[in-house]
């Protein structure tokens, strides 16, 4: 194993050096390079192109660089190299994103470097920076990586941390994204309700013996097929920069039942039969003109069971929900438990997708939808169903939290970081990283605060059954834990160092606020002001949700009117496109 001296005293005998044709992604992560050595040991390393003769020992980034590093076509798309070689350090990938990616991960082994949100990344500093390399290399477990939290979008955040979710802000130089169009529930913009229920219910779901609103497409309809082509070619042609286009089922479970429809579905044994016949006559009346794009549907609520015949087509990205699944514990480990029970369920069904679908994709749930605040840490079974999934070969993870515009859940950046760091390696020491992001987010004493609150609640939360959807009255949730909770958020209040450590310390101790409030007894003197002050805050830290696809008015009366949150005043609801 070589040794190489990349810096010593503010100085460095290297030079960062790219092909003179690099493009726009290898060229920001040669610079990257610079930037953050130069943060690191003082030396300011010049970067330029191969076209400049050599001079001295070169970190060499990307492809071509003097004839000499190659494209490493052996690899995953996003993975790379670190090599010595000689005299020179070369960091080479089979993509430019992989490139980027591998600078990166050059940063965290040799130099420290952790970006841990969007605001807060560290990095050691060294008087002397001296390495041990041979070679060094890294794939993603997973080809697509998704931390679905609102924080977790930001361009920086997602690079540094290897995601590519369809709705970070990623710039080409940012390595660009897998860009989704119309990234979830679809049957309503393919066929619209609006347009075609009153001339052609027959478009949609029979249920009961009548064609119904609100419900799903009837997908043996040859019209249906023909529209829904049409649609699928107008945004394929108007969305030029998308690879991956939905047609997929939409939220409800009003499945058309009428015989067409039926006759399919008793014939696969599942009511994913109709739906993967559909998508398949979809995805071949394509592939020829777009041979690059993928079609992307659930397998979800009544879809989850795979169907007996049907195989997805190569061209098409299955994805299985976990929505009714417990999270106080691993899915394998309560599908033993519980071998008739919702989690076996899920665990059966993912291993029968297994040979339906060559494009296997799980979506996951990593927050309380019915409260944000509401603490949901489950980081050890979190890493537990993640190592599962890559061990049966999906082949994507999306983990949501709270995707709102203003963000802001319980822990929720800690969560993206986690995720990011679990969807590349799902063998990542997470208590290790968890002290790493309190240390670095809440500083030292204060972070160790943190880091017991999260231990307090991550055991609570493994204590009794946890869903996504639970009130402040759960089972996990006691009194004492309450106040243990706040006792440590007012110590890490009282040892925080700086004002932006103070609020962010306040930011999460909303979620202890929150039980407080939502467990108090009505009569209790001065709740109405309490509950004033407490939204005040969330509005003052930017939070624009904390109940899924609820405004902040009708969560504030809902909070008001009755313990635990639990009855909702105004019946209103958001929505919102994600693509």
């Amino acid at each position: 194993m070589a040794v190489y001296k990349i810096a010593s005293g503010g100085e460095s005998d290297f030079i960062i050096v790219a092909h003179q044709y690099a493009d726009e992604t290898v060229r920001y992560a040669a610079s990257q390079l610079q930037e953050y050595l130069l943060r690191a040991t003082g030396a300011a390393i010049p970067y330029f192109s191969d076209r400049c003769p050599m001079r001295s020992a070169e970190i060499r980034i990307g492809a071509d660089v003097r004839g000499e590093t190659k494209t490493e076509t052996d690899l995953h798309d996003e993975g790379f190299y670190i090599r010595g070689a000689g005299e020179h350090i070369t960091i080479t990938g089979r993509t430019s994103r992989g490139v980027l990616y591998g600078v990166y991960r050059f940063l965290e082994i040799f130099c420290g470097y952790r970006c841990f949100t969007k605001d807060v990344e560290t990095i050691d500093t060294f008087d002397v920076l001296e390495i041990e390399l041979d070679e060094i290399k890294e794939e993603p477990a997973f080809d697509f990586r998704d931390a679905y939290f609102r924080n977790a979008f930001d361009g920086g955040f997602s690079s540094k941390n290897r995601l590519n979710s369809g709705l970070c802000d990623l710039s080409k130089a940012k390595g660009g994204r897998m860009k989704w169009f119309n990234f979830h529930h679809s049957f309503c913009d393919l066929v619209p309700e609006g347009k075609y229920f009153d001339s052609h219910p027959e478009y949609f779901s029979e249920v009961n013996g009548v064609r119904t609103r609100d419900s799903q497409l009837c997908l043996t309809n040859p019209d249906v097929l023909k529209i829904a082509e049409e649609t699928l070619r107008s945004w394929i042609k108007n969305n030029p920069e998308c690879t991956v286009f939905s047609v997929a089922q939409n939220d409800n479970p009003h499945r058309c039942t009428c015989a067409d429809c039926m006759a399919i579905e008793n014939e696969e044994g599942s009511p994913a039969g109709p739906i993967i016949r559909f998508v398949n006559k979809l995805a071949d009346s394509i592939k020829e003109d777009y041979p690059d794009v993928l079609l992307h549907t659930f397998a979800y609520m009544y879809s989850v069971p795979a169907p007996k015949k049907a195989v997805a087509g190569d061209n098409v990205i299955v994805r299985i929900c976990s929505i009714d699944c417990r999270y106080d514990r691993p899915f394998e480990l309560s599908a033993e438990l519980e071998p008739d029970g919702r989690d076996a369920q899920f665990v059966n069904a993912l291993n029968d997708w297994k040979s339906h679908a060559k494009q296997l994709y799980v979506w996951d749930y990593a927050t309380n939808f019915e409260n944000y605040l509401q603490p949901f840490i489950h980081f050890d079974t979190l890493a537990e169903n993640i190592r599962f999934f890559r061990r049966i070969g999906i082949k994507g993870v999306l983990e949501q939290g709270n995707f709102a515009y203003g963000g802001g859940a319980s822990c929720d950046d800690l969560k993206a970081y986690i995720i990011a760091r679990l969807l590349w390696n799902p063998d990542t020491d997470i208590h290790r990283e968890i002290r790493r992001f309190c240390t670095a987010v809440y500083g030292g004493e204060s972070g160790k605060y943190m880091e017991d609150y999260v231990e307090l609640m991550q055991n609570a939360c493994s204590s009794s059954k946890l869903t996504i959807y639970m009130h402040p009255d759960a089972e996990f949730i006691t009194d004492e834990l309450v106040e243990k909770a706040d006792t440590l958020f007012k110590k890490a209040m009282a040892s925080a160092t700086t004002d932006e450590i103070r609020k962010r310390i306040d930011r999460e101790h909303l979620a202890v606020r929150f039980l407080q409030l939502t467990r108090m007894a009505m009569d209790v003197p001065h709740r109405t002001e309490q509950i004033d002050r407490f939204f005040k805050d969330v509005k003052s830290l930017g939070i624009t949700e904390i109940m899924e696809r609820t405004s902040l008015k009708v969560s504030y009366e809902c909070m008001k009117c009755c313990m635990y949150a639990k009855e909702f005043p105004i019946n209103y609801r958001l929505y919102y496109i994600m693509q």
